[in-house]
């Protein structure tokens, strides 16, 4: 009886559970004819256009590829590696149609095929691609700075930007010139060149390898040297992405969308303030003849050449005092006196740091550092010398950093000075560390009218990207709106040499007003040898273009750089025993 029972028990369960079973596949049958998945009675296995029963669900396989839209009525149940996106209209749509007010194209999800390349979509058949339809997001061009003659051929400067609004971070790129067969590359700057079976290709410098999303790299620079005239019609971009490579055709489109360079009757004219005359008073001491200042006056900028009171060309001959805070005993009159009578000096350049240990903006004593810039522009002004006061930007590299302690400071120079006329506004020493004009060019536009506030006249020196190097991304793009401005231009002869002398040369010949505030003869460390070939044709190419330069700098400091003797104690009347080799050479320079 036990067994009879349980095989009684065991035969209900099987029936149950078939029970179960039937009643779950017409319940499933139901929920799919439901959805759209199983056709209506008589359409024979096709979905029509023009029904309104079904519901499309759009498909992205796992290696990127839809299902064409004649099969889907055949997928009755997703397979795990089909994924649906989303549930659209109730009758299949044209991509045509989805664009209409009222209609949605189905989203895709953006998935990588196993290979790491982007997935395809419809739009992607027969038309090779992620590639073209991603170089929208990224684009650029070169612009032409200028073109010159000269020994070996034809000479073109180009400079190249890279606009990034993919989205995504670019971490690489890489620019291509094709038709470079019988070109060579003079000169570069902000990137790496190699010129390779008639190509060349420009890759990044350190400092612009990655570009932001939605960001710019800019100041981009190419000397090319051609032995007949030449053109640069095309180039192409590749940048990385975390999210896969993109692709652009970059043209001369710079120029294309309006930004061509200044032409030089559009750079910084000179307004004419109030003559100064010797007889007269300079900073309420009485100004002589035969002092820089009483024989040149009020200065001026016209038609990108420094030029005194009367309108004709003046070049200036000088030094800059190491750091105010720890040089301060050369801040004196007789040092100042020194450099005049015997050095034959028109101008002491005040260099004051604005971010190193002491610096104004980095724990200096802000108070004492303005003192030694007033004392240093009353012993100029009562020896009827020119005087720059230089905000010393370096070891901070972006001049933007401490721009509200610059506009301040700024604000109070100009305005204790703003009669004077000898004193001459250096807004930013050397922007460095990856720093664009486009920053700087922001930094000005933000100081320069707090001194225009106060003083209309004076000379406002402007430093240029690369340690004062990139002088051609000013030509480019000058501040506009404003007069007296020129741009700085810095160089130690024996690291800078042929390509720095060109591009100086070229901004020059464009009418682009240059002022070298800094310069020396040994390398950019301040140490090393002393470069004699190259210092003087630098000093042959600025007395030919009457460039005005400071030599760097009054201390006797332990380097090659200190006009004095580290073993000279002494701040002023210094024999030329006493003088460093440096110091020596440019004494014979400023008295030639």
């Amino acid at each position: 009886m036990k067994e009879m029972n349980e095989q009684k028990y065991s035969r209900n369960m099987a029936l149950s559970l078939l029970a179960g079973i039937v009643l779950g596949a017409a319940i499933m049958w139901a929920l799919l004819w439901a959805l759209g998945y199983i056709p209506n009675k008589g359409q024979g296995g096709a979905v029509e256009a023009d029904s309104d029963s079904n519901a499309s669900v759009e498909m992205v396989l796992e290696n990127g590829e839809e299902p064409p839209s004649e099969s889907r009525e055949n997928v009755t149940d997703p397979t795990p590696t089909a994924k649906p996106v989303v549930e659209t209209a109730r009758q299949p749509v044209s991509s045509e149609e989805s664009s209409l007010p009222g209609t949605r194209e189905p989203a895709r999800v953006p998935e990588q095929e196993k290979d790491g390349t982007e997935p395809h979509t419809e739009s992607d058949q027969g038309n090779n691609s992620s590639e073209s339809a991603s170089s929208a997001a990224v684009s650029g061009g070169f612009q032409l700075n200028g073109s010159w003659g000269g020994e070996g051929g034809y000479y073109y400067q180009y400079v190249a930007a890279i606009e990034n609004a993919s989205g995504q971070k670019i971490t690489d790129w890489k620019i291509t010139v094709s038709d470079f067969d019988g070109c060579k590359v003079d000169s570069f700057w902000c990137c790496e060149v190699e010129e390779d079976d008639g190509c060349l290709e420009i890759t990044p410098a350190d400092f612009n390898e990655e570009i932001w999303e939605n960001s710019r790299a800019e100041g981009i620079g190419i000397i090319i040297l051609t032995p007949e005239e030449w053109e640069l019609k095309e180039a192409f971009l590749e940048a990385e992405t975390e999210g896969g490579r993109l692709t652009a055709f970059l043209g001369d489109s710079l120029t294309a969308q309006g930004q061509e360079a200044q032409s030089p009757d559009t750079l910084s004219q000179g307004t004419k303030g109030p003559d100064i005359q010797a007889g007269g008073s300079l900073g309420g001491y009485a100004l002589t003849e035969d002092t820089p200042v009483g024989d040149h006056g009020r200065l001026r900028v016209e038609n990108g050449s420094l030029v005194d009171q009367e309108g004709e060309p003046y070049q200036m001959h000088g030094v800059s005092t190491h750091g105010l805070a720890w040089f301060p005993e050369y801040v004196s009159e007789e040092s100042f006196r020194t450099f005049r009578n015997e050095w034959d000096a028109d101008v002491i350049r005040l260099a004051m740091y604005s971010d190193e240990y002491g610096g104004y903006s980095n724990g200096g004593d802000q108070e004492k550092l303005k003192e030694l810039i007033d004392k240093g522009v009353e012993y100029a002004s009562k020896l009827g010398m020119y005087v720059i006061i230089d905000w010393h930007v370096l070891g901070e590299g972006d001049p933007n950093i401490h721009k509200e302690d610059a506009i301040a400071f700024f604000s109070e120079m100009s305005e204790k000075y703003a009669d004077y006329g000898n004193v001459i506004y250096e807004i930013c020493n050397e922007p460095n560390g990856g720093v664009s004009w486009k920053d700087v060019k922001k930094y000005a536009e933000e100081v320069i009218p707090v001194i225009r506030d106060n003083d209309p006249y004076g000379l406002i020196l402007v430093g240029t990207p690369q340690w004062s190097q990139l002088i051609g991304d000013a030509a480019a793009d000058p501040i506009q709106g404003y007069d007296n401005i020129m741009y700085t231009l810095h160089f130690y002869a024996a690291t800078h040499k042929e390509d720095l002398r060109g591009n100086l040369e070229k901004a020059l010949k464009d009418g682009v007003p240059v002022f070298v505030s800094e310069c020396s003869i040994c390398d950019a460390s301040g140490n090393g040898g002393i470069d004699d070939k190259s210092a003087r044709a630098w000093v042959e190419l600025m007395d030919r273009y009457d460039v005005s330069y400071v030599a760097w700098a009054v201390s006797n400091k332990n380097e090659t750089a200190a006009l004095i003797s580290s073993n000279c104690s002494k701040i002023s009347d210094w024999s030329d025993r006493e003088l460093s080799d440096t110091g020596r050479w440019f004494k014979e320079q400023f008295t030639k």
